[in-house]
């Protein structure tokens, strides 16, 4: 099958909506299908004769952001051919995906960004009310004949925006294959770090809505009990310049490092090598990040909201903690602390990942495409 999967950000960018495309792009190839990516084009990408790269401007609000402009001829000539489409975003790659599907095309959207909690990124005139955002992702939606959310608690939000096309519910996991490789990559050795420190790690954007200023705080109250403790916040935005003179400010400066945007290569293996992953986002649809620590085998302390909630287990594949910075220390002493516990996470971590690989997921998305083709 000729599958177009539309999407307004795509490697080079690293965020979860692009790891999610590039395995959901390996998976359906592996199978056999014939996969399009169409996507925005960044300036520093290596060809690919698969890729449609459109061409794009910076979104102004939000510099990581592209917009696309008219499309190329030889887009045109892809989209004739194509089978089915799956868009990933409702902007202008989205609208691109509406059009393309015009022609009685199975149309599959999976929602995958929480948009009313990003509407702080535009100027108090251009920012629309919370609920004309939620009418807006409704409407792309019903447009669409089917849409996937990674979690319930989405599909109740977009169900609540008015959304009436089916929606299912299945999370895009992890790439399973990337983390049975070799360890290659030393993290302790990388940022000079002392066989004695325990690790915590953070992966994710450096933003606002993310709930990365919690994890300072919390490890400012770890930080007075175990003086060992390192938190590793790989990854980078509009938060990274106030969240170091936070740390500076509580005085465990010493103690964070901000490395910036890691390959995800050298990302699988940070994973493997940490001793326990914090999360306090409280906004996402799914969590990848926590799927692929969860996947490396990682203890995983988080607050169970959104996304992470539906797959979060107290005590067997994770500990839950509250939006409290001592209660959330708290459990992340208890890993730090409890070798038969970190066991325990670690096998439940595991399997939720196996459960959750994107294996099964690519199946789920086929068997949504394939019972619309089937009308």
């Amino acid at each position: 099958m000729k599958i177009g999967l539309f999407s307004d950000t795509y490697l080079p960018q690293i965020n979860g909506v692009t790891t999610t495309v590039h395995w959901l792009r390996e998976e359906l190839e592996r199978l056999g299908h014939e996969v399009y990516v169409f996507c925005p084009h960044y300036g520093r990408e290596r060809p690919d004769p698969r890729v449609i790269r459109l061409p794009a401007v910076t979104f102004p609000f939000h510099r990581e952001s592209r917009v696309a402009l008219p499309l190329p001829i030889r887009a045109r000539r892809v989209l004739e051919g194509l089978e089915a489409v799956h868009s990933h975003t409702p902007f202008s790659l989205g609208t691109l995906a509406l059009w393309a599907a015009r022609r009685g095309l199975p149309h599959v959207h999976t929602y995958h960004t929480l948009y009313v909690a990003y509407r702080h990124y535009l100027p108090p005139p251009l920012r629309p009310p919370r609920r004309m955002a939620e009418v807006l992702s409704a409407a792309f939606c019903n447009r669409c004949d089917a849409v996937t959310v990674e979690s319930t608690p989405i599909r109740d939000e977009l169900l609540r925006y008015g959304v009436r096309v089916p929606i299912h519910v299945f999370p895009f996991g992890v790439n399973l294959r990337l983390f049975s490789q070799p360890i290659r990559h030393d993290l302790r050795k990388d940022l000079g770090l002392s066989p004695q420190a325990r690790l915590l790690l953070y992966v994710g954007r450096l933003a606002q809505e993310k709930n990365v200023s919690f994890l300072l705080r919390m490890f400012g109250e770890l930080a007075k009990r175990r003086p060992e403790a390192v938190l590793i916040m790989i990854g980078g935005g509009p938060a990274a310049g106030e969240l170091v003179q936070q740390a500076h400010r509580l005085g465990i400066a010493g103690r964070v490092l901000f490395p910036g945007y890691i390959g995800h290569e050298r990302l699988v293996d940070y994973y493997r090598q940490a001793d326990v992953f914090v999360f306090a986002s409280k906004t996402e649809t799914q969590g990848l990040v926590v799927l692929e620590a969860m996947a490396a085998g990682l203890p995983v302390v988080a607050i169970p909201e959104m996304g992470v909630k539906d797959f979060l287990v107290d005590g067997v594949n994770a500990l839950c903690a509250p939006e409290d910075e001592r209660g959330f220390a708290g459990r992340v002493m208890e890993v730090l602390e409890d070798r038969e516990l970190r066991e325990r996470l670690k096998e439940g971590a595991l399997a939720t990942a196996h459960r959750l690989s994107s294996e099964a997921s690519t199946q789920r998305l086929l068997a949504v495409i394939e019972s619309l083709r089937r009308g």
